[in-house]
């Protein structure tokens, strides 16, 4: 019962803080795209008459904001719950993940049948924010990516040959991704002595 309740505890923490990142990506990003975007309509309107060229030219930079929010939007609806996940399954997904990480990733996937999707969404995900954490701390030169479903469970592992001493404490991502995990009835295991290997190992229920 006390591990229920913390977990439960946990998946509401975990959504509110979603809820935040949300927001705070909206307000500081979107929300100021297109107030930029207003603001240089009516600069270039006001610009019509007086100086077609700098109103053209004005045009173009609203144009600009215009796409950098459409852009900023995306990534924000991305992070809700994955389309790529719809459109081309959790392999499919987790292949455009690996051939844009900036560290060779090699990428397996074996999950013949499909989890449910709040599942899904979590694994991806937890490999997104690991490969994010990859690039930007590890040091590392390659990274390894595993799925498998197995006995009712996914299992994930990610591992990378980099220098190690990854901490939970350090805000790297790490509490994020196992407050995630064990919202979910899972389980997150992490080693990373010094001086590396890095591997994470998670195991979530497949659902229905």
């Amino acid at each position: 019962m006390a591990e229920l309740t913390a977990t439960r505890a946990a998946a509401l923490d975990a959504h509110a803080v979603e809820l935040r990142r949300i927001e705070r990506s909206l307000h500081d990003g979107t929300q100021n795209r297109l107030v930029a975007v207003n603001v240089l309509l009516g600069a270039a309107r006001r610009a019509v008459r007086r100086n077609p060229d700098r109103a053209d030219e004005i045009l173009g930079q609203a144009q600009d904001a215009a796409e950098q929010a459409l852009g900023e939007l995306r990534t924000v609806v991305r992070g809700i719950l994955p389309p790529v996940l719809d459109d081309r399954g959790l392999a499919g997904a987790l292949t455009g993940l690996a051939s844009s990480c900036a560290v060779p990733c090699r990428l397996e996937v074996d999950v013949a049948v499909r989890c449910a999707a709040s599942v899904e969404a979590t694994a991806y995900f937890v490999v997104a924010e690991a490969l994010t954490n990859v690039v930007r701390h590890s040091g590392a030169s390659q990274v390894d990516v595993a799925v498998r479903r197995e006995r009712g469970r996914l299992l994930v592992s990610i591992e990378d040959d980099g220098h190690g001493g990854a901490n939970e404490t350090r805000g790297s991502g790490l509490t994020g991704i196992r407050r995630r995990v064990e919202a979910y009835d899972g389980r997150m295991t992490l080693t990373s002595p010094p001086g590396g290997p890095t591997r994470m190992d998670v195991e979530l229920p497949c659902g229905s």
